[in-house]
């Protein structure tokens, strides 16, 4: 089967492909539901045909965000998607499950524990994560800056992207060793700090 024939057909509204991209994809799909529901606990949070419907509509929306111009193939792609949807899926299955309180710094928590400790985690709070990803990644992004200068900062970012080291070397006109070298440097340098 030629998946990118099939891709291109569901781009021009031909959704009869659809039904074969699910049923290409369906071994793939099982496997991560089992990997991260059903063979590391006891108790199923998210049921196959639910997950199912999840992946569903998923590759429906990959097959519109996949761009070409990346080295990762549409597969690849779709797997990470679905495998962080699945985290996604797990993690909320557990804060409604557990009523898991907001997790903050040892040292605030320490701090202001009277104040946080009856807050609990709802569905609506969820933008509140991904306002703290985005706050804590532009904090990262300036200490980059600061540390190492902006052509280290266009490296994270076109990485982040998705982007090859190759490609990202003849975006930035460099060696693919030089932009090797500083992703590893800034990698490595991530790991400490604030340590």
């Amino acid at each position: 089967m030629n998946i990118y024939e099939s891709i291109y057909c569901v781009q021009m509204n031909d959704y009869y492909e659809m039904k074969h991209l699910i049923q290409y994809y369906r071994p793939m799909v099982t496997e991560i539901w089992a990997d991260i529901f059903a063979r590391k606990t006891s108790t199923i949070l998210c049921e196959k045909e639910e997950f199912y419907r999840h992946a569903d509509l998923l590759l429906y929306h990959c097959i519109f965000e996949f761009r070409l111009d990346r080295v990762m193939t549409f597969s690849s792609f779709y797997r990470r998607c679905l495998k962080n949807k699945a985290y996604d899926i797990l993690r909320d299955c557990m804060r409604k499950q557990y009523q898991t309180s907001i997790s903050l710094d040892q040292k605030i928590r320490e701090d202001v524990s009277s104040y946080y400790g009856d807050i609990k985690l709802k569905d609506e709070l969820e933008v509140h994560d991904i306002v703290m990803d985005q706050l804590m990644w532009e904090y990262t992004k300036n200490k980059i800056l600061n540390v190492f200068g902006e052509e280290y900062v266009h490296v994270i970012d076109l990485r982040m992207e998705g982007y090859t080291l190759k490609y990202i070397a003849n975006e930035l006109d460099l060696t693919c060793s030089k932009v090797d070298f500083m992703f590893k440097k800034v990698k490595k340098w991530i790991t400490t700090i604030d340590s």
